[in-house]
């Protein structure tokens, strides 16, 4: 039997990984733009930290209801392409909308739902997709790449530039936002058809007849929650998620009201979270040579809990993005080697289907963190930050076994030769 020529990926990160690296920094600075660009305009419309919170569970609500259906996508690259064409098209409107003189609290929960929707198909297709670009050996490293990518255009070039341009007029950053999902779609087309279709099942050979898409959700479903660590870790990362979300729906109203952060700078002190998350990004895989993965992992989650309860309790702008900035090193750190260790331990053939159903957990349940750090922000805004940061070290500190089980699971595989060269 020949060799394969990959496990999981291609032997290197060539043209079709960078083809594909472009088309998520496009998507992911329209995704900076819209996600400062929202909460900007929900500021200017209330200051009710409950309706404002409003809009995350409507970002986060779409992931309950349909992340285990789209992970379970056959094409995975016709998939992110319509649903960058429909966000493209609803966030437009929504600019018109902002021109006219007539967006409201209510236009900007359906536009985030049905932009949100849409994301869990680019998203959950996206994961699936690039072990099958890149070698298991390298994937550390692509996931590595593709989040330094997110970060710089996300946050740190997309928050700041939807700040200015809002400043100019609130519809200006909405159409640039819907111009870069666009660009996107054009950049996903001419991905190899490796990349475009899950792989079948290698234990039913070649020729096995897909399963019905019912099946594929279900054995999504079977899969993380039958698996004692794969449940383990999506209960860790379910806490995780209502912690944060639990803070971050109410920064806007921190950062302007609490810490005095100019509408226009706004961009800016969310961009602080992109600084240290670079930084982040970049170490993971250097401090993997020197420290152990699972205490890494474990370790970079307290230190994020306690950055979060700096963040609520800070006097100053300054030391708030200070709080920011390492809640984002951390943060990102930490979900590197993790997602790495996932993508590891997870069948191929399962990636995007195991992928939507955890997303469709943690994205979807977070709503009730956000609704919860609504209610608390009515108390005191920086209430929500010292509890989210509370909840997130807790968390930290009761997974250590359930990390350190993922990685040792994951270092196994990474060392192991590629299928079909052994023997």
């Amino acid at each position: 039997m020949a060799p394969r020529r990959r496990a999981g990926g291609a032997l290197g990160a060539g043209a079709p990984f960078a083809r594909f690296w472009a088309a998520a920094t496009a998507a992911n600075l329209a995704d900076g733009i819209a996600f400062t660009a929202l909460p900007l305009v929900a500021a200017a419309l209330t200051t009710d930290p409950l309706a404002v919170s409003g809009l995350a569970a409507a970002r986060y609500l779409p992931w309950l209801l349909l992340g285990a259906a789209a992970g379970a996508l056959v094409d995975r690259i016709r998939a992110m392409q319509a649903a960058g064409v429909v966000r493209s098209a609803v966030i437009i409107g929504l600019a018109a909308l902002a021109a006219a003189g007539a967006a409201s609290m209510w236009a900007l929960y359906a536009v985030m739902f049905t932009v949100m929707a849409c994301e869990t198909v680019y998203d959950t297709a996206a994961r699936a997709v690039l072990p099958g670009l890149v070698a298991r050996d390298r994937l550390e490293s692509a996931n590595g790449r593709l989040e330094s990518g997110r970060l710089v255009t996300e946050d740190f070039g997309g928050a700041p530039l939807a700040g200015l341009l809002f400043g100019v007029a609130a519809a200006l950053p909405l159409a640039v936002n819907g111009l870069g999902y666009l660009l996107a779609v054009v950049l996903l087309a001419g991905l190899p058809a490796t990349a475009r279709r899950a792989p079948a099942d290698p234990a039913a050979g070649a020729a096995a007849p897909r399963t019905a898409f019912r099946a594929d959700v279900v054995e999504g479903l079977r899969f993380l929650f039958g698996d004692p660590l794969q449940r383990a870790l999506l209960l860790l990362s379910l806490g995780v998620g209502v912690g944060v979300e639990a803070a971050f729906p109410v920064l806007v109203l921190l950062a302007q009201e609490r810490l005095g952060v100019p509408v226009q700078l706004y961009g800016f002190f969310v961009a602080a979270s992109a600084a240290g998350a670079l930084a982040g990004a970049a170490g993971a895989p250097l401090l993997t040579r020197f420290l152990p993965r699972a205490a890494l992992v474990s370790g970079c989650f307290a230190t994020a809990g306690a950055a979060l309860a700096g963040l609520g309790l800070a006097s100053s702008a300054w030391l708030g993005a200070a709080a920011w900035a390492l809640c984002g090193a951390a943060f990102t750190c930490g979900n590197i080697l993790i997602g790495s260790a996932v993508q590891l331990i997870t069948p191929n053939r399962l990636l995007g289907r195991a992928s939507g159903t955890r997303r469709m957990v943690t994205w979807g349940l977070s709503p009730l963190g956000a609704l919860a750090g609504g209610l608390l922000g009515r108390i005191d805004l920086g209430l929500p930050f010292v509890a989210a940061g509370i909840l997130v070290a807790g968390v930290a500190a009761a997974g250590v076994p359930t990390v350190a089980e993922a990685v040792r699971r994951a270092d196994r595989i990474r060392r192991a030769p590629p299928e079909g060269e052994a023997g």
